[in-house]
């Protein structure tokens, strides 16, 4: 599913943070690591300034030692796992230029931080992780960089996944990468046991579903009549959920679990489950029943990446050959265009 897993880094400690779950993932699936740095040639944005030749070369030997000694430490974390290590050096916009690069090399999934040099704001994401994402449409795992975790910590674990489902075809795309998830989890839980001797938490996934409540045109209090009609409602929705999810957890070939959550704003009822059940990872599929091809995630993915406080791994189920322009890409092609007839 993953052969080929693309680390975007910046020299930053932050932006390493991506490392060991890119390893992790490696070791799951034989998978080949690439990691990619972009160097900017110019200074502040919107304030080009020439560059020193002597000190971008510095600056670039320096990106390039750091490349060879970072790939190095990885492949010797998962030498013995079949798993190969490359490295790649470019220049210029560090979005443009990873998203063009993920195209170009056949890129199964992306792995990144929310945060890179530039550190903390009071933003999410950083501007870079949120031009990328936005226009990548491939696989993301988002790792936050504000997580009270050291960027060398090796021991990463997706016991608890959690999966939200909508009952739509759609968003059951993300299921093959959940069973290999927790597969991979119970092998290295296997090797585990075996030297610790101690029991650990048995790999599941939380098939869940956030039922929401009707909007009525009518202003609160409801009359009775109303009332019992929604009830009603919340009652058959609940029902054909449980029926739904239990189908599919009888075709899983995984243990999981399900839940089954009433809230008007699914995303702040998905938040919810992953601090009550202490959730390791989010796997979901970039759109559900409602999305459509004109944007890269539907609400409720959109508002999980930019919200979230854990790992997120979004499935994008658009193919990049019906992804269509955005208006000011259109634009750029235009001025360029005009630009090269001069």
């Amino acid at each position: 599913m993953f052969k080929r897993i693309l680390v975007s880094l910046d020299g930053s400690s932050f932006a390493e943070r991506a490392l060991p779950h890119a390893e992790k993932i490696a070791r799951m699936f034989g998978s080949k690591i690439i990691l990619l740095r972009v160097l900017e040639t110019t200074g502040e944005i919107n304030q080009p300034q020439a560059v020193d030749p002597l000190i971008w070369q510095i600056k670039k030997n320096q990106a390039e030692e750091y490349l060879k000694e970072t790939a190095n430490s990885v492949k010797k974390r998962i030498s013995n796992k079949g798993a190969d290590v490359e490295y790649d050096l470019l220049q210029g916009k560090p979005s443009e230029n990873i998203i063009t690069f993920a195209h170009n090399e056949n890129i199964d999934l992306l792995v990144m931080c929310t945060h890179g040099w530039g550190g903390f704001s009071r933003w999410n994401l950083s501007s870079v992780t949120q031009k990328i994402i936005n226009r990548i449409y491939l696989p993301v795992l988002l790792i936050r960089a504000y997580e009270e975790s050291e960027a060398a910590e090796t021991n990463i674990s997706y016991r608890r996944i959690l999966m939200p489902v909508d009952s739509s075809p759609r968003s059951e795309c993300a299921f093959s990468a959940g069973i290999r998830f927790i597969n991979g989890e119970n092998e290295a839980a296997k090797t585990i046991n075996a030297e610790s001797k101690k029991e650990q938490v048995e790999p599941h996934l939380f098939l869940t579903t956030v039922i929401r409540p009707p909007e009525i045109p009518v202003p609160e209090p409801h009359a009775e009549d109303i009332r019992a009609l929604v009830d009603q409602f919340m009652q058959v929705s609940k029902d054909a959920a449980q029926q739904y999810l239990n189908r599919i957890k009888s075709q899983l070939s995984v243990p999981s679990k399900i839940k089954i959550i009433e809230h008007h704003i699914i995303s702040q009822a998905l938040q919810r489950v992953v601090e009550e059940e202490n959730i390791d990872l989010i796997i979901m599929c970039a759109h559900g029943y409602t999305g459509h091809y004109n944007y890269p995630y539907g609400s409720v993915a959109r508002e999980m990446l930019e919200f979230g406080a854990k790992p997120i791994l979004i499935i994008q189920d658009i193919p990049l050959c019906q992804v269509r322009s955005s208006d000011s890409e259109i634009a750029a092609q235009k001025t360029g265009s005009a630009i090269d007839d001069r």
